[in-house]
């Protein structure tokens, strides 16, 4: 084997070493590395042995073998998981689950779950017109998500995209748009909307899942046809329901995480199923299911999820369920991917 010893040439070796890292490469095959990467093969066999040597280099080797068993456990539930799903992964849906039963089969066993009946008690479910909420709210200011088509990285930069404006502009907006995901009402806008939209709590009961309940308890959305929330995980059990319109949630595993090209804290690349999709048998497997009025899924902690509204919506989101739901405390989210 032939390979040039030139230093312009070659790949500086911590680079090598890192990638190695990286890779998972076997230390039997670390000297294959430097020549691929323009080392002689005397060298290349020097550097091996002199990384083999140092406690930096194995100690990341360490690390990256962790990761390598961990990702060979989680491959093991996908395979699991791909026999007792099949090929079409649907969500199943439940109608007006037990608390016991929706614990038991869903939430303990971290698996997702379409639920009906849940909230078709409250007041909300008749009265959350657009026409009522403008007479409600009125000209109070309101926090939103704005300008988002401004940047491909509207979710991860959302304090850059906070907008405030009266309630009643916002329905004004969306009375004139048919379609679009520049303006949205989200979670994240919870801070200031609790207080701004605290005459629609009345209208907000108790779900039998929750510790308690009602508008202090959750988190509102509110937005046009058209808006994306992109391919993310949550650090949290979720409980997202529908009051008005319609929503596409399309979910991948958490046992998928290493094919989710997660690249920043808890955000996907993939920026829509279609490419996931494209991918074809080596994609992770996409579970999906649409909620309506009065419908509600469980978005289990670390499953990766991408909402699509298909109608203008009005909703809601929670998280105090009466279980530990403290999952991102230790979460390490100074990690870069």
């Amino acid at each position: 084997m032939t390979a040039t010893n030139s230093s312009k040439t070659k790949i500086d070796k911590r680079e090598v070493l890192a990638q190695a890292l990286l890779d998972g490469t076997p230390l039997t095959q670390l000297a294959e590395r430097f020549v691929s990467a323009g080392y002689s093969e005397k060298a290349a066999a020097y550097e091996a042995e002199r990384a083999m040597k140092d406690p930096l280099f194995n100690a990341g080797k360490r690390v990256s073998n962790r990761l390598q068993k961990s990702h060979w456990t989680m491959d093991n539930y996908r395979r699991l998981h791909r026999v007792d799903a099949g090929d079409g992964a649907e969500i199943p849906t439940v109608q007006t689950i037990d608390p016991d039963q929706f614990f038991r089969d869903y939430h303990h066993r971290n698996l997702p779950v379409k639920l009906t009946g849940l909230v078709d008690h409250w007041p909300a479910m008749q009265r959350w017109t657009l026409d009522y909420l403008a007479d409600k709210i009125g000209d109070t200011v309101v926090e939103l998500q704005g300008q988002r088509l401004a940047g491909d990285d509207y979710e991860m930069a959302k304090d850059r995209h906070k907008r405030h404006v009266k309630f009643s502009e916002f329905t004004g907006l969306l009375r004139q748009t048919e379609s679009s995901n520049d303006f949205y009402i989200t979670a994240y806008n919870d801070t200031v909307n609790k207080q701004a939209l605290a005459p629609l709590w009345e209208d907000v009961g108790d779900i039998s899942l929750l510790n308690a309940s009602g508008g202090n308890d959750g988190f509102f959305w509110m937005g046009p046809k058209g808006t994306i929330t992109p391919f993310h995980h949550d650090l949290t059990n979720n409980l997202l329901l529908q009051i008005s319109g319609r929503k596409r949630v399309t979910m991948v595993a958490a046992y998928d995480t290493a094919h989710m090209r997660n690249h920043l804290h808890c955000f996907s690349e993939w920026t829509a199923p279609e490419e996931i999709r494209a991918l074809g048998d080596a994609a992770p497997k996409l579970w999906q299911c649409d909620i309506g009025p009065g419908e509600a899924i469980f978005l289990p902690v670390g499953w990766w999820h991408h909402v699509e509204a298909l109608d203008h919506t009005i909703g809601m989101s929670f998280t105090n369920f009466p279980v530990d739901n403290d999952f991102y405390t230790d979460y390490p989210s100074e990690v870069e991917f």
